[in-house]
């Protein structure tokens, strides 16, 4: 059936007779057919078929409504159209009004047709007076449309929607002929107007059009039913958004997929609402968090809608954190997006801040460096693709620079770059952020030279670029290319030079010529004032370069390259800084025969002329010289070099091109060489006037021999000449001064003694006696006449110091009188200062003077009681400390005292005996302070271990360790191993190695170690060594095994050279042959010339010297022992030779004999006595002596003997002419060794013989143990008024019998008031003028002394008699040593106070209160039965005493009581 109706046409069935009726069912069906198709029909035919079938077309449509069919042909909307005329405008008033009647309709009738709603319908629709009720309804049908499936059309879903609004809902709730006007009074509020009237369609209506048919209408009670437009148009209402709140309210119920409508809205009308930045950043954040703009699935057009229209508006002061977000949108987007957003950004860029835009930076940055770098760069410039991608933003410094080249491509994209770009890049402001980066462009970079010829840079920016293209400049070999460099390209850079640079390993590997062209630089232009490198780095780096990478040396010759053929190689590879070159790296630079050629060379020469270079370097070139050419002539150097001239070459001068070197020298040398002087003195035939004039301060060079053969008139008249040139010896001096005398040149008043000048120490002392002694008295105020005093003989100073005292003997004037430096020959009996008067004053004179100790003991008291603070004494006035001057001070005063002797920076240490020390120790030992740096470092030693708190130890024993541990006597030699001991365990130190640490603590006391110690230790040991006076056998095989082991600084012995010699500094002194032999010929006479010189001045011990000459000469005795003439190699000894402050190094004793001459020695003598030490030569000495004068010598030749004086025979002392006080105590100089005494004895007696007394000054000059050789009868007739005179000699060698001569004497010449039982000045000033005779006082006068409180030192307690020693009670030897009491039990186990003690009664002994132990027990004392211990003696010295019981004391006492019965 359904079938059949579907055939037939709408036209058929509307044309069908009247009478042929269909039922609703039918109709129906054929709606639903007709319907569903494609086929149209015309309105008319529409109206006139339901016009035909009007009366079932309700039952119909109702029919067709509830069919699950949904018509979508293309009639329906036309039929809708059909319906309106047909239907709805057949609509009466009621039913208008009628609710059900409306809704049956619209709800049901007509709902299938209402989706098609044409807009004429919808027109017509909303003309009819609706009632809002009614209208509600339509509006309720109208919504319920069907949602779309197809997403395709939900836009013309959208559009019948905005249709419907347009066409229907707006113009009905415009009129105003309704009964109720926009339907206002039937809603409760604005939202229920809106879901009632508007319902779905609310989203269509302007926010405006919503407000203006609502009178009271409320947005914020709305919003949820707001579309995304109509929220946008609440957003865009001034003053609808102020804060952040007000943009989450409304944004709340925008969904994600609606934000772009929103957008489009707002967005426009941003800048007209001034919104906050807040407002702005939040509206924005929502985009970011909601609208999920990165995801690819939105395309890059509506990306591009974002950018440039919805989210442009929000970007003015886009803050830090958004910035990521918006370049997340872009990340992997296309390159034109990418560059929209930064082109976007760049035109809001002033109202970024500074931290956005460095954000911005960064994510373009990050932009760049994605997973594909560089995906948008076309081949073009980098740097200008980065301009273009950076636009405005800050371009990247110079590390992100780099970052965004793939390491694979930096060569190429480095390349893109043109010179004047990269400068542009370079000359940025702190663009250089990483100073080594820079040298990964240049070290790709192709162009480096065109830029730097183009490009000018700031200098912040130069001074990094200089290392990246110094390996550049260094690499050439072409000299044109290295001018290219150095002239123009790194003409702006050379002054950001670094000490960095000019070491590196680029410069020590730069090839020849560069470096030749930068030592010249570093020699001209660079003037090193605010430099950053210093002249010393400059020339450590020639030196490095010149040593480094080559296999021949010198580097950088070649005699067969044109460019490395040149022999000026010290001015090309050395330059100016030859003023730094060391002897040892002359000599590393290359062969000798290679730098001899060098040396020729005229620009070298003119080179070493400069006057800072070194001394032994230009003297060093200047050999080289010779040895290239023997006989290149002298005068042809310049004048600074002829300084160092070989003296061979000076020999064969003649006379007149000697003066004219002489000349040279004089002007231009400061220390002419002593041989160098001697060899040009020899060439003078005839000293005259002018020859004298011409050598100048070398006049000191002529012999004796050249002197005696002058003209006498020569010499008077020269006298200016020669007394002003320092540097005479004695042999000399004596000499001219003779002749002098005999010119009748009269010495007898202060000008002609002034006018001796330097020669003074020739003058005889009976010529200076016999000068009046106020005419002496006026030379001691000339300074300078003074100092040529302090280089006379003692003798000569004596006499000249004796001659000022008598013109005013009062203490208080010869103090004023005597110079500062000569107050040492003042006698000790002239020393006794009033204690009345301006004490300060006279305490001032003392302190500024120099004393010897024997002098300050005497007036420390006057000193210390004259000056408020203790440490303005001088060193030399408290070396007088003795505890017989300070008893009667306050322990304070004392104690400050003590301090006053402390080690202080800038002043000679105070040098005292161990008597004194001890004394300090014992005044102190109360206190047992713990600050050690403020006492002697030497009465440390004394100090008890047990007084010491643990955490002080190391401090203790690091200011121990700056004592001087030789002052310890043999009696306390123990006390070396017991600190040694201690100091271990301060240090846990464990066995015999000890640390650099430890030694730096122990300091000195490394002197006391034994041969274990120095051999297991750290090799610093040697440093430490050199600190000590002398050394033991085994502890110098112990330092040669240290240093010969190669594993020191000094290197391996095979590598030894003059300069390891020096930097052992003392050792050599000491050391045996088997050291010596590892050290070349060359080596040992170049260090020996320096180091015997240094050794002389210091007036070395003679021993010491004589081994060490025959140690350093035991292989070449060796080599020529077989010797029968002299040798050509060494050649006849004359001046020139000797003058060599080296000789007679190089000789053994036949060479020695062979050749030497008579005549030389006679021309020489004293020169010769200086010099030698050996024994054997020394005999030599005389042997030839004897062939020049058979008949003996005289006094002036006798007095120049020095060390010589020692070896002769008693048949060649008998031959000499002693006759003078000056003679006696030149040989009695006890620098020049000691006396056989059966010697001394004939010495002693032919001065006698001579008619000659023992006077004070004959006293002095015979000094200590040479006494002891005098006859007693000799003794016995000294005047009291000459010892008196004389200082404190020394005679505890002597025997029993010359000690009691010397007290019988002394006793006159030094009385003691014994009346007086407490000691004042006067018994204490005796008391010291006599304390070295006690000796040979007898007991009565030792017991008177113990009754007057002089307390005597220990030493001279055990320097009495024996016999008078054992004779004193317990309470005598108490007087006697007072305050030193304490020093009994200190020196318990010397001989002396063990005998005396066991002598005593043990009861007597404790009163002392000292625990000394050892005496004889009491017969008539009941011992004790006691559990305490008493202490004994132990018979090992050094170690502690053991301790017994006392019952056992008890059977030693009974055992002693049998013996005595």
């Amino acid at each position: 059936m359904t079938l059949m109706l579907c055939n037939f046409t709408i036209q058929h069935y509307a044309c069908l007779p009247q009478r042929t009726q269909l039922k609703p069912e039918q109709l129906s069906e054929i709606l639903q057919c007709k319907l569903s198709g494609n086929l149209t029909y015309p309105q008319k035919i529409w109206k006139l078929f339901f016009t035909k079938y009007s009366a079932i077309l309700d039952e119909a449509l109702h029919r067709f409504s509830n069919m699950s069919y949904q018509p979508s042909g293309p009639s329906i909307s036309l039929v809708l159209d059909v319906f309106g005329e047909v239907v709805i405008d057949q609509f009466s008033q009621h039913d208008l009004r009628s609710p059900n009647h409306t809704r049956k309709w619209f709800l049901t009738n007509l709902r299938p047709f209402l989706p098609q709603a044409s807009r004429e319908f919808l027109s017509c629709l909303s003309t009819k007076n609706f009632t809002c009720g009614t209208y509600q309804i339509l509006v309720e049908a109208l919504g319920r449309q069907p949602a779309n499936p197809n997403p395709a059309n939900s836009a013309m879903d959208r559009q019948r929607q905005l249709l419907i609004y347009t066409n229907f809902i707006e113009p009905f709730l415009r009129r105003n002929d309704t009964e109720d006007p926009n339907c206002f009074n039937n809603s409760n509020n604005s939202t229920d107007w809106l879901k009632k009237y508007f319902g779905p369609f609310v989203g269509f209506a302007p926010l405006e059009e919503l407000k203006r048919l609502h009178g009271n209408f409320s947005v914020v009670d709305v919003l949820p039913m707001l579309s995304p437009v109509q929220l946008g148009e609440v957003a865009s209402t001034p003053g609808q958004l102020r804060n952040p709140g007000d943009v989450h309210m409304i944004l709340i119920h925008v969904l994600p997929r609606d934000l772009g409508e929103f957008f489009d809205i707002v967005s426009p009308a941003v800048e007209g609402l001034h919104l906050p930045v807040d407002v702005r950043q939040v509206l924005l954040q929502q985009v970011f968090d909601n609208a999920n703009l990165p995801d690819p699935s939105i395309k890059d057009p509506e990306v591009l809608v974002w950018l440039g229209q919805r989210l442009r508006p929000l970007l003015p002061n886009l803050t830090e954190e958004h910035v990521a977000p918006l370049f997340n949108i872009v990340r992997h987007r296309g390159c034109n997006i990418s560059q929209e957003t930064v082109a976007l950004l760049n035109s809001i860029l002033p109202s970024l801040s500074n931290g956005t835009q460095a954000a911005v930076q960064h994510q373009i940055i990050m932009s760049l460096r994605e997973s594909t770098p560089l995906r948008c760069y076309r081949n073009n410039s980098f740097f200008m693709f980065l301009r273009q991608s950076f636009l405005n933003f800050t371009f990247p410094k110079l590390t992100n620079f780099l970052s965004l080249i793939p390491p694979q491509r930096e060569s190429e994209l480095l390349n893109t770059i043109h010179p004047s770009e990269l400068g542009t890049f370079l000359r940025k402001p702190e663009v250089v952020d990483n100073k080594t980066k820079l040298c990964t462009i240049f070290r790709n970079y192709k162009k480096t030279p065109e830029f730097l010829e183009t490009e000018n840079l700031p200098d912040d920016v130069k001074r990094p670029v200089l290392p990246c293209v110094w390996p550049l400049a260094l690499a050439t070999d072409d000299k044109a290319e290295v001018d290219r460099w150095f002239d123009n390209r790194l003409s702006n850079y050379l002054k950001f030079l670094n000490r960095a640079l000019l070491q590196s390993s680029d410069t020590l590997n730069a090839s020849c010529l560069p470096f030749r062209r930068l030592v010249s630089l570093l020699g001209s232009n660079l003037t090193f004032n605010g430099s950053a490198i210093t002249q010393d780095d400059a020339y450590s780096t020639i030196k490095t370069y010149l040593n480094t990478g080559s296999s021949a040396a010198p580097k950088c010759y070649s005699p067969t390259d044109p460019n490395l053929n040149s022999t000026a190689w010290f001015l090309n590879y050395i330059g100016v800084f030859i003023t730094f070159v060391t002897v040892e790296d002359f000599d590393t630079f290359g062969s000798e025969s290679t730098l001899q050629l060098f040396a020729v060379n005229p620009v070298n020469i003119k080179l070493f002329n400069f006057a800072g270079a070194p001394q032994n370097l230009t003297k060093r070139f200047t050999e080289l010289i010779f040895l290239q050419n023997s006989n290149f002539l002298p005068l042809q150097l310049p004048p600074h070099l002829q300084c160092f001239v070989p003296a061979s070459a000076y020999s064969k001068l003649n006379e007149s091109e000697s003066v004219v070197v002489l000349g040279n020298l004089n002007q231009s040398c400061t220390n002419v060489d002593s041989e160098i002087s001697s060899a040009l003195a020899s060439n003078i035939q005839i000293v005259d006037l002018g020859s004298i004039t011409a050598l100048g301060p070398q006049v000191t060079s002529l012999t004796t021999g050249q002197i005696t053969k002058a003209p006498p008139s020569v010499i008077l008249q020269s006298l200016s000449n020669l007394s002003s040139v320092s540097g005479w010896n004695l042999g000399q001096s004596l000499f001219i001064i003779q002749i002098l005398i005999t010119q009748n040149f009269q010495i007898n008043n202060s000008d002609s003694l002034i006018n001796l000048g330097s020669l003074v120490g020739g003058l005889p002392t009976q010529t200076l006696i016999a000068i009046p002694a106020q005419q002496v008295l006026t030379t001691s105020t000339n300074p300078k006449f003074v100092t040529n005093m302090l280089t006379a003989p003692t003798i000569v100073q004596q006499i000249y110091v004796n001659k000022i005292i008598t013109v005013d003997m009062k203490p208080t004037e010869l103090i004023v009188n005597v110079p500062d430096e000569m107050a040492t020959e003042i006698p000790r009996n002239l020393l006794n200062f009033p204690t009345t008067g301006n004490q300060t004053l006279t305490a001032l004179n003392i302190n500024k003077k120099k004393w010897k100790p024997q002098q300050a003991v005497l007036f420390f008291d006057t000193v210390a009681n004259g000056l408020d603070e203790p440490d303005d004494l001088s060193e030399y006035v408290l070396q007088g400390f003795t505890c017989s001057r300070v008893q009667t001070f306050k322990k304070t005063k004392t104690q400050r005292l003590i301090r006053a002797c402390r080690r202080r920076d800038g002043r000679r240490k105070v040098v005292l005996k161990e008597t004194q020390l001890t004394c300090m120790w014992n005044n102190i030992k109360g206190e047992s302070p713990q600050d050690f740096v403020n006492y002697p470092s030497d009465m440390l030693l004394y100090y008890s271990y047990t007084n010491i708190q643990q955490t002080n130890c190391r401090s203790y024993f690091i200011e121990t360790g700056r004592a001087d541990f030789s002052v310890l006597s043999s009696t306390l030699d123990g006390r070396k191993v017991d600190l040694l001991n201690n100091a271990k365990k301060c240090l846990n130190i464990k066995g015999t190695q000890l640390s650099r640490d430890n030694l730096e603590v122990l300091g000195n006391m490394a002197c006391t170690l034994d041969e274990n110690y120095i051999q297991s230790s750290d090799s610093y040991i040697l440093e430490k060594l050199k600190n000590c006076n002398d050394f033991s056998d085994q502890q110098i095989t112990a330092m040669e095994t240290v240093i010969c082991s190669g594993n020191t600084t000094y290197g391996n012995p095979s590598t030894w050279t003059e300069k390891t010699l020096e930097q052992l500094d003392i050792l050599p002194l000491y050391l045996t042959e088997n050291f010596w032999k590892h050290i070349s010929t060359r080596n040992k006479s170049t260090f020996l010339k320096k180091f015997m010189k240094r050794l002389r001045t210091n007036k070395t011990m003679k021993r010491k010297l004589k081994k060490l000459f025959k140690e350093c000469t035991m292989s070449l005795r060796s080599k020529r022992s077989t010797v029968n003439a002299c040798p050509d190699s060494l050649g006849n000894i004359t001046q020139v030779t000797i003058s060599n402050d080296a000789f007679p190094f190089g000789y053994d004793n036949t060479t020695f004999n062979h050749c030497l001459s008579a005549q030389v020695v006679m021309d020489n003598l004293a020169s010769l006595t200086e010099k030698v030490d050996d024994d054997d030569m020394q005999k030599v000495i005389l042997e030839k002596l004897h062939q020049a004068y058979p008949k003996g010598l005289s006094d002036q030749q006798v007095q120049v003997l020095g060390s010589v004086s020692r070896v002769a025979s008693m048949e060649q002392i008998n031959k000499w002419n002693i006759t003078t006080v000056d003679t006696l105590a030149a040989l009695m100089d006890n620098g020049n060794g000691e006396w056989d005494s059966a010697k001394a004895k004939v010495i002693f007696t032919k001065f006698l013989s001579a008619g000659n007394s023992l006077g004070a000054s004959a006293l002095n000059s015979i000094g200590g143990p040479n006494l002891c050789a005098l006859d007693l009868s000799v003794l016995q007739g000294i005047r009291n008024d000459s010892l008196r005179d004389a200082d404190a000699l020394e005679i505890t060698s002597c025997s029993s019998a010359h000690k009691k001569a010397f007290f019988a004497v002394a006793e006159t010449a030094f009385p003691i008031n014994f009346a007086q039982t407490r000691a004042t000045a006067d018994q204490l000033t005796s008391y010291q003028l006599i304390q070295t005779y006690l000796g040979g006082a007898n007991i009565t006068y030792i017991r008177s002394l113990s009754r007057v409180n002089i307390s005597m030192d220990i030493n001279t307690f055990i320097g009495l008699d024996s016999a008078v020693v054992q004779a004193l009670s317990v309470s005598e030897v108490s007087g006697l040593l007072g305050s030193n009491l304490n020093d009994l039990k200190t020196f318990e186990n010397n001989t002396v106070v063990q005998n005396w003690v066991s002598k005593q009664l043990q009861s007597e002994l404790d009163k002392l209160g000292i625990s000394l132990t050892g005496g004889r027990v009491d017969s008539n004392t009941t011992p004790m039965t006691t559990n305490t211990a008493t202490t004994i003696p132990n018979t090992t010295s050094g170690q502690s005493r053991g301790t017994y019981p006392v019952p056992l004391l008890f059977l030693f006492g009974l055992l002693f009581i049998v013996v005595q019965m």
